[in-house]
């Protein structure tokens, strides 16, 4: 779902209630994004969800980001999510990118698939 179609069907179809808090979160995204393309470094949008393979161990990777995006990041609420790659678990991987000293941790994806009446 596209950025301007997510936008009309949350102001078409959403709480009432909620609308503006989700419009502000939204526009405060968008600016947040632009700023970070403007200093060359991307985000990832949370509108494009973290492609995962199957259940297992995943190495994640937080990259390191420009000073004005760690500015950024104290300003706006988004945290350290947005710079974070997954990686399947490889133990020759794991130790390569501790070897350079890159932030990164293990963590553990697990899905369950439950039916039942709300």
């Amino acid at each position: 779902m596209g950025r301007l179609a997510w936008l009309t069907w949350r102001m078409r179809y959403g709480n009432p209630n909620t609308r503006l808090r989700e419009m502000r979160f939204f526009l405060s995204f968008e600016i947040y994004n632009l700023l970070c393309i403007l200093n060359a470094y991307r985000v990832r949008h949370w509108l494009r969800p973290k492609s995962l393979g199957p259940a297992g161990k995943y190495l994640r990777v937080v990259r390191p980001a420009p000073r004005f995006v760690r500015f950024l990041d104290q300003m706006f609420s988004f945290g350290e999510e947005s710079h974070c790659d997954y990686l399947p678990y490889a133990a020759e991987v794991e130790a390569d990118f501790r070897s350079r000293g890159e932030n990164l941790s293990i963590v553990e994806v697990s899905y369950s698939l439950k039916a039942g009446v709300f």
